[in-house]
């Protein structure tokens, strides 16, 4: 787990375009692929307008992906259900 927290803490010191070049040069686009995808499942479960089926067929992931979100959604203090409110109000 250290460097997990490691590498929160050098994030925590970057700016939004330092953030997103590191992710460029630590991820391959397949992964940041996957990454945004998932972050997308789960944008799209918090804004409740789509169900988990409908979100499976427009991101064309399995159910199983989409139902893994959910369950983080529903997770009681959930890290991710903070960070995408806190997105969505910063619109």
């Amino acid at each position: 787990m250290q460097t997990i927290e490691e590498i929160a803490q050098a994030i925590n010191l970057m700016n939004k375009k330092e953030i997103t070049n590191f992710f460029k040069e630590l991820f391959t686009p397949a992964e940041i692929a996957t990454l945004s995808k998932r972050w997308r499942i789960l944008k799209m479960l918090a804004g409740k307008e789509f169900t988990q089926r409908e979100i499976s067929a427009k991101l064309q992931v399995s159910l199983c992906k989409v139902t893994r979100g959910a369950k983080i959604l529903k997770t009681q203090n959930s890290i991710t259900k903070k960070i995408i409110e806190r997105t969505q109000n910063a619109k």
